[in-house]
């Protein structure tokens, strides 16, 4: 980067300590694991100001456990409120309840809440395990499989869109989409995607409204901000961040188990004969593998730990550098399912994730059935994979083999 562009990208309060000049994505990608290419982070300062951290923007990054939980938990230092996002995001809307603060945030979350309860999940168990073992049936007997398009990726994805009672035939629709406002190769791209979605919705919602097909729909369409209904923004608001949130984030999840496991094969074995041990597993697995960087903004002039901050500036709070700092956890790359660690990957504080148990959910039941029904889950010698660190980091290609159990 050019001189002259690194000082316009760096304001004349951030300590010189601070300044990190690098590309945030591509620094991810440097090595052949991105954790590792992460923990490199490790080695300095706690708090950065990256020339380059997220859509083409500069933002404050918290490379360790405690300042990324505390980051999450403190609202009045740090707003939900849209900050880099915005290049990529119509300023018309926002996505709800994730970049609303108090009270606000209260009144959209109670809307959603009921069906994301442990009750609620567990009522959805059985379409969870069918779907799943429905999935596992169509290539358990051939033996190997691309695991990212053939099962990560529709799991979640079919499971939310049946919450809002879309139809499952635009599921491949809805993850090119999905693929493209995540991933996609420029601003414009992304935003196009994004707007397909929203027309997509507002025909969506104004058919619901006719006749709600979902109860998760007919209480978002009974939703109140204290005394009155939801306007037209916060129901978009709502069924866009349903639609999108956390999808990407459970696929790059499951994704990332499976490839640790297919080269773990004494945890295959203990899985395999104790299915008891398998709630440990997706702890210490959602642990190490963290996969978002969610956005904050800085609510008001503030000296952070000793870093002056402005107003407006985007922080990032990246879960995947939070759980593999050597600070709370010692050998942190490494996966010990006996850890039980305290982990901020699904959030802290007001906003720590609506759908944790459905995610877990999702993971266990993958673990159980891939364990139980295969033996040998392995990467093939000739096999590939392939991760992305725009956004998020997920694997985009993961080729598996197995012997039937």
């Amino acid at each position: 980067m050019a001189i002259t562009n690194m000082r316009r990208r760096v304001p004349d309060h951030v300590p010189p300590e601070c300044v990190w000049d690098h590309d945030f994505s591509a620094f991810l990608h440097e090595l052949e694991d991105p954790y590792l290419s992460g923990g490199r982070l490790h080695e300095g300062p706690g708090i950065l100001w990256a020339t380059l951290a997220a859509h083409g923007q500069p933002a404050w990054i918290f490379t360790q456990h405690a300042l990324v939980a505390e980051g999450f938990a403190d609202h009045e230092k740090f707003s939900s409120a849209r900050a880099a996002n915005n290049v990529v995001m119509d300023p018309n809307w926002m996505l709800l309840p994730v970049e609303a603060d108090k009270p606000q945030h209260y009144y959209y979350r109670r809307v959603l809440v009921p069906f994301f309860t442990p009750a609620a999940i567990n009522a959805r168990a059985s379409a969870v395990q069918e779907l799943c073992s429905s999935l596992i049936e169509g290539f358990a007997d051939r033996g190997s499989c691309e695991f990212v398009s053939e099962f990560a990726a529709i799991l979640p994805n079919a499971i939310v869109i049946s919450l809002l009672g879309m139809p499952r035939e635009m599921l491949p629709q809805f993850l090119q989409w999905e693929e493209t406002i995540i991933h996609g190769a420029t601003i414009d791209e992304r935003l196009a995607a994004g707007q397909a979605v929203i027309s997509y919705l507002k025909g969506f919602i104004a058919a619901q409204k006719a006749s709600p097909g979902t109860e998760l729909a007919q209480a978002i369409f009974s939703g109140k901000m204290e005394d009155r209904p939801l306007n037209d923004a916060e129901i978009l608001g709502l069924f866009y961040l349903l639609f999108v949130a956390g999808l990407d984030t459970v696929t790059s999840t499951l994704g990332w188990i499976m490839r640790h496991l297919a080269a773990d094969q004494a945890l295959q074995a203990r899985l395999r004969g104790s299915p008891r041990d398998i709630p440990a597993a997706i702890e210490e697995f959602t642990r190490a593998f963290g996969v978002s960087a969610p956005t904050r903004t800085v609510a008001n002039d503030l000296v952070f730990h000793g870093v002056p901050m402005k107003k407006g500036e985007p922080v990032l709070l990246p879960t995947f550098l939070a759980g593999r700092d050597p600070r709370a956890w010692p050998n942190p790359h490494v996966i010990d399912i006996d850890r039980k660690p305290r982990h901020v990957t699904f959030g802290a504080g007001p906003h720590v994730c609506l759908g944790i148990h459905l995610a877990k959910r999702e993971m266990r039941v993958m673990l159980e059935m891939f364990v139980s029904r295969l033996t040998n889950i392995r990467i093939p010698e000739d096999g590939r994979v392939e991760f992305h660190t725009t956004n998020t980091i997920g694997l985009d290609r993961l080729d598996l083999a197995w012997e039937p159990a």
